[in-house]
């Protein structure tokens, strides 16, 4: 009875074809996708973090405040937090946080804390070359001795 059930089953489903069987194709993957809404958050918190430093840096003109170096600072403290809890508190609870508590998944956020902070150094870096490049052009001397020479910015 079972051998019989098995076969009709095959017979029919060598019958039908793709878009009959009604099984919807995958073309992502569950962990890119979780992979691209890390990357997305973290560089939402890098836009955040280097507006409130810009911010804080326009008002108050002491303030000499890094955005890049203070993200990647965060980064690096979210991504030990992420680590330790990844391998300690997770592991222990594994039906419960099976998901998250895997080495691979670990891996794919640290992958996208990575990203998001050569992102942000790559941007400063950007952004320093672009201020001294524009501040080249525009500079006047002024021969003040046959030794020295003054620059000054227009």
């Amino acid at each position: 009875m079972i051998a019989a059930d098995s076969a009709n089953h095959a017979a029919t489903l060598r019958e039908q074809t793709l878009w009959q069987r009604h099984i919807p194709l995958r073309f992502h993957s569950v962990n890119m996708t979780n992979f691209l809404f890390d990357l997305v958050s973290n560089l939402v918190l890098l836009a955040i973090v280097l507006s409130a430093c810009h911010l804080c840096n326009r008002l108050v003109p002491s303030a000499a405040l890094n955005g890049a170096h203070i993200f990647v600072a965060l980064v690096s403290a979210a991504l030990l937090l992420d680590a330790a809890l990844t391998f300690l508190v997770f592991a222990d609870a594994q039906s419960r946080y099976g998901r998250f508590s895997t080495p691979t998944a670990f891996f794919e956020r640290a992958g996208a804390y990575a990203l998001a902070a050569i992102a942000a150094l790559a941007s400063r870096y950007v952004a320093r070359r672009a201020r001294t490049v524009k501040t080249n052009h525009n500079t006047l001397v002024i021969r003040t001795s046959p030794y020295s020479e003054s620059h000054l910015p227009m």
